[in-house]
Parts: C-alpha cells; structure tokens; sequence
C-alpha cells in the first residue's frame, strides 16, 4: 500500500472504499431528513402501518453522522501521524490550511445563503440563529441555545462541521505540541483517545435529560472521532491491517448481521442511564466496517466497486451541505399545489430531492470545491 514519491519519500497509503462509504452516510442522513423534516405536511398514508415500517428504517440514517465522526477521526489521525512518521515534525499550520480549503468554502456559502439570501426569497424568513457563532465555528452550540426557535434546516445541518472544525484544531494542536520535545509515545494516541471517550461519557452522563445537548455538543460527540483517531493510528502503526486483513469471510458476514440488527433496534436499548452509551456501539461498528472495507481480503462487498459510489463519494460533501435546502423548498412546493395525499407523490418528493441534490452538488463540487482544493498543494 506503500508507494514512493519521484523524491523518493514515501506517499501516504490511500483508502480505498473510503468515498463508497462517505456516499453510504450520505444517502443515509439525506433519507433521513427527506422522511422527517418535511413529516408535518404529508397525508395519511405517512401513519400508515407499512409506511411507518418503511420510517422506522429510514430513521436510522441518523447514523450516519456517527459514521462521518469515525471517519473523520480516522483520516486526520493518519494524516498527522503519517506525517510524522515519514518527515519527523507535524506542520500544523499547512495542515490546517488544506482542511480549510477543503470545508470552508460550501461551509461559508450556506451561511452566507441563509442568513443573507434566504430572508428575501419568496417563503424565506430571518433566523433567529446568531452569526457570530456560526462565524467561529461554532454552529452546534448555536443550535442547542438557537435550534429550538430557528425552523432553518439548511442552517442547523451545519453543526457538524462545527464540530468537526474544532476537532481538526484541537486535536492538531494537541498532537503536535506532544511531538516537539521528543518522539511522539508509542501509546499516546491510544491513551489519548481513551481519555476523550471516558470524558465523553462522563458528560453525556451530567447532561442525561438534555437531549440537545447530549446530540449537539461537541463533548457529547467527540467519542465517535476519538474512536476514529484510535483506528487512525492503528493504520499507521500496522495493527489494523493485522487485525481483519485475514479475517474469514463467515465472520465478516456474521458481525454485520448482528451490527445491522443492532442499527435497527438501536433506540430501543440504550434507555434511562444507559443513554450515556448510546454512541459507542454504533462507533465501533463503523470502526470495524471502514477497518473492513479498506483491509479486509475476505469482504464479502466492496462499496468502491458498486458502479458510481467512488465518484459519488467524492461530491458527499456538496450533497450533505445541500440537501435541506432542496427539502424546504420542494416540501413548500408540493404543500402549496396540494401534492400531499397519495404515496406516489411524497416518492416523486424524494425522487426530486435526490436528483436536484445530486446536480447541484457536481455543480458546486466543479465549479467551487475542486478548484479551491487543488490550492492544497501550496501547503504539502
């Protein structure tokens, strides 16, 4: 997995089926949304018996914010560590230029939108959401004191790359400040993201009761990055792709069946003081799904293969920052004319959903993303 630069340097090893499962996440949170924030104008074949059994799985797509919390854990960690293993020092300020470049850009454009833009479209309205906070990052904390009041979607999905921000400074900072006196320690990273899981939890348990506290927070959520961060230096040490590279393909099949079961009745488990835990399981399954997904010889599937899931993966990030967008407004358009009342119309709803979603983003994705990204090279 390990190849050499024209210099001779070694390349960082790239993840394959890593943008299979970003489109999985996806297509996941927008289901989701398209189910529920729009519920309130559907007719009544929404509380019918077998489409309620169709929402109940669709509700787990929520999940997919855990998975992009892995992810990202697993991906920067291998970066910074990558790093510096093969150069000896962590240049933190060029690696946060390239995240910048790569979230800032969408993330500012749908700020901008809805607090400038959106008030005066037709149905538009002023948000209650204070900018400032969004200014610094901090829109997840704005949607637990705002979110109630604010019925603006395309804005409250913004907190997790809030949340994710902070974590690409913290945790840089962090783990560089522990490699400038000295080589960095074995464990230390494990250590580490030990400790951000058990502190995790101790606050989730403070804040039991709070709900939007317990979901928004960034110290409620950090466990599912610090899990990634864990398997992200488990990929640069070698043990990772020891642990599942052989593993038998009955095993595999097996620990997703019961992770699958687990995801469906998920909500049904952890209740009352068992609520702290609640991230916990979800965030090792997806730990041992990406572990699989990228090592495993004996997988059974491998997203990247499913025609147009690895160019997909590539424009998630258009497709998640947009998706509310394209909810509002085709909800809005299918209350007014009256299409609310058979199921073929909420189907041509999500149908219309998905396929304006997916424009946009290889529009923004070309026009926006792309080359703004290619500017990260200025700061290898």
């Amino acid at each position: 997995m390990q190849t050499e630069t024209t210099s001779g340097e070694l390349k960082r090893p790239y993840f394959h089926n890593i943008n299979g499962l970003r489109f999985i996440g996806a297509i996941s949170i927008l289901t989701f949304h398209s189910f529920s924030l729009s519920e309130n104008i559907w007719g009544e074949f929404f509380d019918d018996y077998w489409f309620l059994k169709v929402r109940f799985l669709v509700g787990r797509g929520h999940l997919g914010i855990i998975l992009f919390f892995v992810l990202s854990g697993f991906l920067i960690t291998n970066i910074l560590l990558w790093e510096y293993k093969t150069k000896g020092r962590i240049q933190l300020f060029k690696f946060l230029i390239r995240r910048f470049l790569r979230v800032w850009p969408l993330y500012f454009l749908i700020v901008l939108f809805g607090f400038f833009i959106f008030p005066i479209l037709p149905y538009g309205i002023e948000t209650v959401h204070e900018l400032w906070r969004f200014l610094l990052f901090m829109p997840n904390i704005d949607e637990i004191i705002n979110g109630p009041n604010d019925s603006i979607n395309f804005l409250s999905v913004t907190w997790t790359i809030g949340v994710e921000e902070q974590f690409y400074l913290l945790w840089g900072v962090i783990v560089t400040l522990f490699t400038l006196n000295g080589p960095l320690k074995k464990n230390f990273v494990f250590i580490l993201g030990f400790a951000v899981i058990l502190f995790a939890l101790c606050f989730r348990y403070y804040h039991l009761g709070d709900n939007r506290t317990l979901y928004y927070h960034s110290l409620s959520v950090m466990s599912d990055l610090a899990f990634g961060c864990i398997i992200g230096a488990m990929a640069v040490n070698g043990t990772a792709e020891k642990l599942v590279k052989y593993l038998a393909k009955w095993k595999i099949v097996l620990i997703y069946i019961l992770s699958l079961i687990y995801c469906l009745y998920e909500g049904h488990i952890f209740k009352n003081d068992l609520f702290v835990f609640e991230r916990i399981v979800p965030a090792i399954i997806f730990c041992f799904v990406i572990l699989d997904q990228v090592y495993a010889e004996n997988s059974f599937f491998k997203l990247d293969k499913i025609r147009g899931f690895f160019f997909s993966g590539e424009i998630t990030y258009s497709i998640y920052v947009l998706h509310s967008i394209y909810i509002f407004y085709w909800a809005k358009y299918f209350e007014v004319n009256g299409y609310t009342t058979e199921i073929w119309q909420f189907i041509l709803f999500y149908a219309l959903v998905l396929g304006s979603t997916y424009l946009t983003a290889l529009v923004t994705y070309y026009t926006v993303e792309k080359p703004i990204f290619k500017l990260r090279k200025h700061f290898r």
